[in-house]
């Protein structure tokens, strides 16, 4: 199987780019074929979540979306684990400085869990996921996000239980939050038999 491509033409480019392309593509029987699709490059992205073990709690915001609104009707607002669009390449100083920003908390050692693709069949974008812990005696805020960047978070600490119920009933939408919150159930906050 290989692809090549044969023609790109941008529709849009005014924060993103939104272009369709024209792909020469070999499948797996030998067969080739035209196919033309549409894709949306934003950059890669940064996600995080922030817990506490001592408290068995998590750090979510909740905010704005106008995809969710469109989609569902409603308010739009999601709740979500911290995240930023990777600035310079440099997805851990991306997350620190994010972590500032939308919840007020500092951190130092963000880990690194891995890399994925959330929408690969639409989109380029790659999420780089971490945790940290945060101290509950180091500066907070509950309402983050820069005003220039048009940000309105509300900053929320929940029980992890509340978290994790909450992506069972279908209250956390986001796929981001919902891998980070599984992520947690499984190595944090482990399910006690």
């Amino acid at each position: 199987m290989k692809a090549k491509i044969l023609f790109k033409r941008k529709l849009s480019h005014i924060w993103s780019e939104f272009a369709q392309y024209i792909v020469s593509y070999t499948r797996s029987d030998g067969r080739t074929e035209t196919q033309v699709r549409e894709i949306h490059d934003t950059g890669n992205g940064a996600a995080i979540l922030l817990y506490n073990l001592e408290k068995k709690e998590v750090v979510l915001i909740r905010q704005f979306r106008l995809a969710a609104m469109l989609n569902e009707g409603g308010d739009g607002l999601l709740y979500e684990v911290c995240a930023g669009l990777i600035e310079n390449g440099d997805a851990h100083a991306t997350i620190i400085k994010e972590v500032k920003e939308e919840t007020g908390y500092s951190i130092i050692n963000p880990v690194f869990l891995f890399s994925a693709y959330a929408t690969p069949g639409a989109k380029t974008e790659k999420i780089f996921f971490f945790t940290a812990p945060y101290d509950t005696k180091s500066e907070n805020i509950t309402k983050g996000g820069l005003a220039e960047e048009q940000e309105d978070i509300e900053v929320i600490h929940l029980p992890f239980e509340a978290a994790w119920a909450a992506v069972q009933d279908g209250t956390i939408k986001d796929l981001k939050t919902i891998t980070l919150l599984l992520h947690a159930r499984l190595h944090l906050f482990p399910e006690k038999e």
